[in-house]
């Protein structure tokens, strides 16, 4: 299979020499002592975390972050403005650009940040004596289900690697199933929430807080379609019963605003973009990407979407570093050690119809001490996850000294 996968790669080098594609892609890139690779925005965010900490202890070390999208290498760049690494786009998965680009790097290191397991660069890598890494790695369970596809091929490319650092118990029972060898697989856990901390710290929410109205928030955050229905008919319900609170509804992804203005239309409810002046609406809709991680702060608590339908859900935790209670639905296979974690402790809690939904809202404003009780239980969930990034530093020294 691996050797299927290169002759595939050198028959479709050609197509990748085409003008105005970047020089780095084809291998073009600077020396460094350890190249570290990453996929896209919130790979970026972990590579982010692990550089910038191992740089405070090594700051002569030359490091190189590859990524394979623009918004991911804006990203990198964005949180790495203060630290002197070279951060590029991916050479193309071939034999030749990979081999050329190693060529030229010449790292002691190679270390993959989560999933990105190109064969080509992984096989040039190892061939060429650089000791490979993965660090904070996932699985989702579809991953692994198209994974199983190809085991035999990732079976012998794992065991070209001196250690794999998994997230959690999940992932390693699926990176072991994949053909992973068992002692070179860790736990460690999830570097991104040592940036979350960090980012939750530096938040200035003057520009946001001016754009709101003066009264007590609840969030709807990250809604996917078909949760417009549940979250328009939980509106409906507390409309009456908190009439002086304000509803703001921020859509995973923008083009979903004229069905949520659709659903709220039909129900009779006011509404206004968050883009507009301020008014007196039941509810704002966030137009802008952007905006709500510091709108969860301002919250009184916050419902996080993506769980009401089976779209796996979204990071609960953003709340959480707030102290906010967390509600979600039972659709939460992208975080279930956080969703866990949280109901665990008391900081959140599942929710299933709109009138659960509603009754635990009303709950959060109608009862202080609730409130905060359980938005101290759901930052002290989150505490428990801090410190991966440090592991993960600890474990790149040891491999990068070896």
């Amino acid at each position: 299979m691996l050797k299927a996968y290169r002759l595939i790669g050198q028959l479709l080098t050609p197509f990748f020499l085409a003008k105005g594609i970047p020089k780095e892609r084809k291998g073009e890139l600077p020396k460094a002592d350890i190249w570290i690779h990453a996929a896209s925005v919130g790979e970026a965010n972990v590579a982010a975390s692990i550089i910038s900490n191992f740089l405070r202890y090594h700051p002569e070390v030359k490091i190189l972050l590859t990524l394979h999208t623009s918004t991911g290498i804006k990203k990198a760049k964005d949180l790495l403005e203060d630290f002197p690494v070279f951060i590029s786009w991916a050479p193309f998965d071939t034999p030749s650009f990979v081999k050329k680009a190693l060529l030229s790097v010449s790292p002691k290191v190679f270390a993959i940040v989560e999933t990105e397991l190109w064969p080509n660069l992984i096989c040039e890598a190892h061939a060429s004596g650089t000791k490979l890494l993965i660090l904070n790695g996932r699985l989702s369970s579809r991953s692994f289900k198209k994974y199983k596809l190809i085991r035999p091929l990732l079976k012998e490319l794992f065991f070209k690697f001196e250690h794999i650092a998994v997230i959690g118990p999940e992932e390693k029972e699926r990176y072991l199933a994949l053909g992973a060898p068992p002692e070179k697989v860790s736990i460690e856990g999830n570097a991104k929430y040592d940036l979350l901390w960090e980012r939750h710290k530096k938040l200035d929410l003057k520009k946001i807080a001016s754009r709101l109205p003066q009264k007590p928030l609840f969030v709807f955050g990250s809604i996917r379609k078909g949760e417009e229905k549940i979250i328009g008919e939980v509106l409906s319900l507390l409309q009456k019963t908190l009439p002086k609170v304000h509803f703001i509804l921020v859509p995973r992804h923008l083009t979903f605003i004229p069905g949520i203005k659709n659903e709220l239309s039909q129900r009779g409810l006011s509404f206004r973009l968050y883009s507009k002046p301020v008014n007196d609406s039941l509810v704002t809709i966030v137009d802008e990407i952007g905006p709500l991680f510091g709108i969860y702060a301002l919250s009184k608590a916050a419902f996080v979407g993506g769980s009401l339908c089976p779209k796996g859900g979204q990071n609960p935790f953003e709340p959480a570093v707030f102290k906010k209670p967390v509600l979600f639905g039972p659709y939460m296979e992208n975080f279930s050690y956080e969703a866990k974690a949280l109901v665990t402790a008391g900081g959140a809690q599942i929710v299933k119809t709109p009138d659960e939904l509603a009754q635990a809202i009303k709950g959060f404003f109608t009862d202080e001490k609730l409130t905060q009780k359980t938005g101290e239980a759901a930052f002290e969930s989150f505490k428990k996850f801090l410190g991966a990034t440090t592991r993960y530093v600890s474990l790149l020294e040891e491999i990068f000294i070896k």
